[in-house]
């Protein structure tokens, strides 16, 4: 353990004045700028750090943020109770020192300390072996946004993918994807400034328990209420948040979708429903052929047409009209949004046509309040009182990260979007759904993409990059900006940077028999998951993700700041019997040891928070790229991960000049050369430290025009942060479709609803209607609600999940000042009718039990969760239960068959986007007393 020095006390208390001591221990030496650079919510707080003898003694928040909007509140102060207690981190006796190598079984918890030198001689020769045996893709890169922010996870997957090796799509591996909301828009990261609530008037929270989780914004939420806003919370359980909000929505566990249908129903019966936004924004007016349920397409009209011009009924002219591809203006058209008509085909014969509206009028009958209260137990005058305040006012639906981890997560948010459709709530102040993004820092992209340092070089890469946008929006010439982005980050998946690691999953990590097991799925799925599957490879759907599998055996696995046996669903059950076998070398870096690491063969300790120069990644939320500074050097035998890596890669380029091996090549034919290896990890040597290459991804930045002229890695440490000026080129840059203003909040989507740019869909506008053959199968081509399967087997409880108050995910978790703030241990919260009627008391221990094992843990009686339903905060670190399995031993990672559908419009992969990712919300349990 490190231990911070601590200051001589006088030698009686007596002789100095209570005042004077006092001062004395809140006296620091120097104080530097910080945030902790954890995937927290919204991130990105800033923070003073004291520095006293040599170490970190205090962190406050800054509480320096402007006032962005006159009239708007400002951030300030951001930050919680877990980023005032984090420096307490880096001397706790979880703390490596060291490196460490296995010495008895994996997770017996025998080590042996080893130097450097050996600890990555070794891991390099292992990365040979397992290229030599079955090729380069056999290294996995476990894809976490990492402890320690942009420069933990990237260097090591850079590195990995220079040898040749996968990295993860980030987004699948920590399940935060909404397929949902990407099946609307093309995109599923509309993220709004978290100031920008405060214009709404209607705010409607769903998963989510913004009081907990959503700490240093929650205030805007309040702020608004105090000018008028009414706020609702929508779920199964009361939680802290329920307190602050006007309306408290007890639902049934997964059954949101008929709830949102419920209220779609009242807006359209009512006539509440904006017509002008719902025709311009979005499919509703497209016709789609009575006969096949297909849309209307210019190749059902013409020989040679395209398949993704479509059409709607001019109500004006009276007659068919195509609907724009270049812009979502409509001119003097007015597309009609009921009734049936005729249309000739190409080959003379007359079909049936009606507008999706039409028909989403067909579905919505099933759903009139009286019957969605059935299916999710709102009482049906609420769902109209609802319904009639979020179509007359401006208006927000805040979905929580739970909201896409049900297995019909995607009919929930389908669900809830077509409300804010109906009431025109999006792309303008206060209003939208909300998710996550990055955006606004192209260093990192710009300098992997450098063949050398300097601006001058960033230019010709930016140039290229514009270069090639050009050519493909010459393919097609009706493509936006956008879509032209998306489509160049498509191409590229295929080939180069991270994979969607749904395959790998299937064939590898132990998916196949829970996927495959009909008991699991929705009744609706019409064939074996394989079929799916196989049609999907066969299809060539998924070419990025089959460059590994099922070919490619793991062997070397890196987890570089994540915790996957704690993290992945189905954890320890799945992982260990089935990747674990199969890989010949595990390697956690980390600061900590954590579940994962005790069962790796190799843990490489790293610098933590203040200890090294770092960045959490920008996003939409706070509009900053946010700096923490080195205020503290790390203990002897811990270095920051850059400098690591270039390590590992001299080792690996010297054992393969001492074994004779001159090159690999992938699955793809690409030839990877080992010699000269760390020459151009380091871009010849001029990034290979902490420093350097912060000080050119800065740079890189203010040459892509991210950040203002003049601002360099010393004026970050001056300002600890500043607000950037565009998006950048990043994966995720242009899914806000939004200027960036200087003295505005931020609000998304404003280049659709102000400039009419279309959406990146099949339809290029706002698309409930999905005619693709599996969700026409399904039922689902326009959402609906459908029961939650029995996931995990036949049990009577479901058992739900959220993030905790005291940890961001486990990173805290272990933090002796704040176990001081709660009972310090793992728990199930239980309805407390429940647990009388089988016996059991609180903070007895409970058995928690279904097809996958079983874990026990103390029980928290509550009369805030319903019958039949018990909640297992996620964030514990499994080695803190008795048997040392949690509640992600018992989720089986289930994934809806739907989401390896490909080869229309904007079903198809780029980074971060649509992927099949596991869920883990509403997994079946029994609970029983331990004896």
């Amino acid at each position: 353990m490190s231990t911070p020095p601590v200051a001589s006390p006088p030698a009686s208390p007596r002789a100095v004045p209570s005042e004077e001591r006092y001062r004395e221990s809140v006296r620091w030496d120097r104080v530097t700028w910080g945030t902790h650079c954890v995937d927290c919510y919204p991130g990105n707080c800033p923070y003073r750090v004291y520095v006293k003898d040599g170490a970190v003694v205090a962190e406050e928040q800054a509480g320096t943020m402007p006032v962005v909007e006159e009239g708007v509140p400002d951030m300030n102060p951001l930050g919680c109770q877990k980023g005032a207690a984090w420096s307490r981190l880096l001397y706790a006796p979880e703390r490596v020192l060291h490196p460490l190598k296995r010495a008895g079984a994996r997770g017996e918890g025998k080590w042996t300390q080893i130097s450097w030198d050996q600890a990555l001689t070794e891991i390099a020769d292992h990365i040979l072996d397992a290229i030599e045996e079955g090729g380069p893709e056999t290294i996995i890169d476990e894809g976490t946004p990492g402890e320690g922010g942009l420069m933990t996870g990237l260097m090591f997957s850079r590195l990995v993918g220079l040898l040749g090796g996968v990295a993860l799509d980030t987004n699948a591996t920590i399940n935060d994807f909404s397929p949902g909301i990407y099946l609307t828009f093309g995109k599923f990261d509309p993220a709004s400034s978290i100031d920008d609530i405060f214009h709404a008037e209607f705010i409607m929270y769903t998963h989510s328990n913004p009081a907990y989780t959503m700490i240093p914004s929650h205030h805007f939420t309040s702020e608004a209420r105090y000018k008028g806003a009414e706020i609702v919370l929508v779920a199964p359980d009361t939680s802290p948040s329920h307190t602050h909000a006007d309306y408290f929505v007890p639902i049934k566990p997964g059954t949101d979708a008929a709830l949102a249908l419920a209220m779609a129903q009242v807006i359209i019966e009512e006539g509440l429903f904006q017509k002008e936004f719902i025709c311009e924004q979005t499919d509703l007016p497209l016709l789609v052929r009575v006969d096949n349920r297909r849309f209307l397409r210019q190749t059902d009209l013409q020989a040679g047409g395209r398949d993704d011009q479509f059409y709607i009924w001019d109500e004006r002219s009276g007659r068919v009209a195509e609907a724009p591809l270049e812009t979502l203006a409509l001119g003097e058209m007015r597309p009609a949004l009921t009734g049936s008509r005729t249309v000739q085909l190409k080959d003379g014969t007359m079909t049936q046509v009606v507008p999706v509206f039409e028909l989403m009028k067909e579905r919505l009958a099933d759903y009139t309040p009286e019957q969605a209260s059935a299916m999710c137990g709102v009482n049906p005058e609420l769902i109209r009182t609802l319904a009639r305040k979020v179509a007359r006012k401006r208006g927000s639906i805040f979905c929580g990260a739970t909201s896409f981890k049900y297995y019909h997560s995607d009919l929930m948010l389908r669900s809830y979007l077509l409300v804010l459709a109906l009431t025109g709530n999006w792309g303008r102040k206060g209003t939208g759904p909300v998710e996550w993004s990055v955006a606004g820092f192209d260093g990192p992209f710009l300098s992997f993409a450098k063949g050398k340092t300097g601006r001058a070089e960033a230019r010709n890469v930016l140039n290229m990059r514009k270069a090639l946008l050009e050519l493909v929006k010459r393919e097609d010439p009706t493509r936006t900006e956008e879509m032209a982005h998306i489509e160049l980050m498509h191409r590229f998946s295929q080939t180069q940077g991270m994979i969607p690691p749904a395959m790998l999953w299937y064939y590898h990590w132990g998916y196949k028999e829970h996927w495959n097991n009909r008991e699991y799925n929705d009744p609706t799925m019409q064939r074996p998951f394989d079929d799916y599957i196989t049609e999907a490879l066969d299809k060539d759907w998924w070419k990025s993700a089959g460059r590994t599998a099922p070919a490619a055996t793991p062997r070397v696995y890196f987890e570089v700041g994540g915790n996957a046996l704690r993290r992945t669903r189905g954890g320890q059950n799945l992982l260990l019997p089935n990747l674990w076998q199969q890989l010949r070398c595990i390697v956690s870096v980390d600061w900590r040891m954590t579940t994962t690491g005790m069962y790796s063969d190799y843990v490489l300790p790293v610098a933590h928070h203040f200890e090294k120069i770092a960045f959490m990644f920008p996003t939409p939320h706070l509009m900053n790229l946010t700096f923490s500074d080195k205020a503290v050097d790390p203990p002897d035998g811990v270095m920051p991960e850059v400098e690591m890596a270039v390590m590992l890669a001299e080792k690996i380029e010297g054992r393969a000049r001492a074994r004779g091996i001159g090159e690999c090549t992938d699955a793809l034919g690409t030839v990877h050369q080992f010699a000269g290896l760390r020459q151009q990890f380091t871009v010849d040597g001029s990034l290979d430290n902490t420093e350097a290459v912060a000080r050119e991804w800065v740079g890189d930045a203010v040459e892509a025009g991210n950040l203002p002229e003049g601002t360099s890695l010393d004026t970050l440490r001056e300002q600890g942060y500043m607000r950037f000026l565009n998006w950048g080129i990043g994966p995720m840059s242009h899914s806000q479709a939004a200027d960036i203003k200087t003295d505005e909040t931020h609000t998304a989507f404003t280049w659709h609803t102000e400039k009419k740019v279309p959406y990146p869909t099949l339809t290029r506008r706002a698309q409930f209607y999905i005619d693709h053959e599996w969700f026409l199968e399904a039922g689902e081509a326009l959402p609906c609600h459908k029961d939650n399967p029995p996931q995990g087997g036949d049990y009577p409880f479901v058992m739900t999940s959220g993030h905790n108050r005291w940890s961001i995910h486990s990173m805290n978790i272990t933090n002796k000042l704040l176990l001081q703030t709660h009972r310090g241990r793992p728990h199930l919260v239980m309805n407390d009718d429940d647990a009388a009627r089988l016996d059991i008391r609180d903070e007895e221990e409970v058995e928690v039990q279904n097809d996958l094992g079983a874990f026990i843990v103390p029980v928290k009686l509550s009369a805030t969760v319903q019958p039949g339903q018990v909640i297992s905060y996620n964030g514990w670190e499994p080695y803190m239960y008795r048997t040392w399995k949690g509640a992600s031993d018992l989720e089986p990672g289930m994934v809806k068959w739907l989401h390896f559908a490909g080869g229309y419009g904007h079903l198809r992969y780029w980074p971060f986007q649509w992927q099949p990712v596991p869920f883990d919300r509403g997994v079946r349990v029994n609970v029983a007393k331990v004896d």
